[in-house]
């Protein structure tokens, strides 16, 4: 059964220690929303682009509806999930079961917003996860109040950030042809396969690109990004001002890798555990 395609919306990366990710990712030259604190017992920073974004989540306590999250984070944190955009969580959940994938039942849950202003306004969301998809997390968002998160003065990036262009997903070898196949059916995405050890997801506007840790270097362009285990090892980010973040990573001693005249590497650890490649957007 072919499904449409879904919208990519967000990565989610965990933090053991929000405070001290978000420092790292404000140094990096995001703009980060307020401290967010959800109802379900999470807090969370976001770094907004122009259609999807980037969460910073931290756990406070184990409940069964964070569990996963816990769980990620007392393994040292990292990107641990996906998600796309969808209208409806309950009907994109009832497809989901249908096509046989075991979700858990949509969730809402809300975390208060306040704007510059002072004004404060409760942001609500409605999920439905599948914590047995390949490699890693993967759920659908539904933005109830998109208003609250898409704003004028938290999409401004002093490195020119503009959107996601791709994730890379590292699997088990035998297992990357199986993932490509489950990520197109749960996304409605085209997939490509690239070779053995690598296949590529159309997802939107943004690529999915799943592959063997072996394969990794290949599949990203560069030698200097490993991961050995299943799940996310980085993000390649489009910007606008590649030179001027150049510059700002220089005058606050990141250590970046540039890998070429239009693209950059920032390693996993200076951006809490997942590495971040930015290419100059055309």
């Amino acid at each position: 059964m072919a499904n449409q395609a879904e919208m990519f919306d967000h990565a989610v990366v965990v933090c053991l220690d929000l405070d001290a990710g978000a420092q790292a990712w404000r140094r990096l030259g995001f703009t980060l929303t307020p401290r967010g604190y959800h109802t379900l017992g999470s807090q969370n920073h976001c770094i907004m682009l122009a259609r999807d974004y980037v969460e910073l989540l931290h756990v406070t306590a184990p409940n069964p509806s964070r569990q996963y999250y816990w769980e990620a984070q007392q393994r040292g944190g990292g990107c641990a999930a996906m998600s796309c955009k969808s209208a409806d969580a309950f009907a994109t959940a009832a497809r989901l079961r249908e096509g046989g994938w075991h979700t858990s039942d949509p969730i809402e849950f809300s975390r208060p917003v306040v704007l510059d202003d002072g004004s404060e306004y409760a942001a609500t969301f409605r999920v439905t996860a599948l914590d047995d998809a390949p490699g890693a997390r993967y759920f659908v968002c539904e933005h109830r109040t998109p208003e609250l998160l898409w704003r004028p003065e938290w999409i401004r990036h002093a490195n020119g950030a503009q959107a996601i262009a791709s994730m890379f997903l590292v699997v088990a070898p035998s297992l990357v042809d199986a993932a490509g196949r489950a990520y197109a059916e749960l996304t409605g995405g085209e997939m490509t396969q690239l070779s053995d050890h690598i296949c590529s997801l159309a997802v939107d506007d943004a690529t999915l690109v799943i592959s063997t840790p072996q394969a990794l270097a290949a599949a990203t362009g560069t030698s200097h990004i490993r991961r050995d285990v299943p799940g996310y090892a980085a993000i390649r980010l489009r910007t606008t001002a590649l030179a001027e973040a150049r510059q700002l990573w220089r005058s606050a001693g990141v250590a970046a890798m540039d890998l070429g005249p239009h693209e950059t590497l920032i390693p996993a650890d200076a951006a809490g555990g997942v590495a971040l490649l930015f290419e100059q957007q055309d």
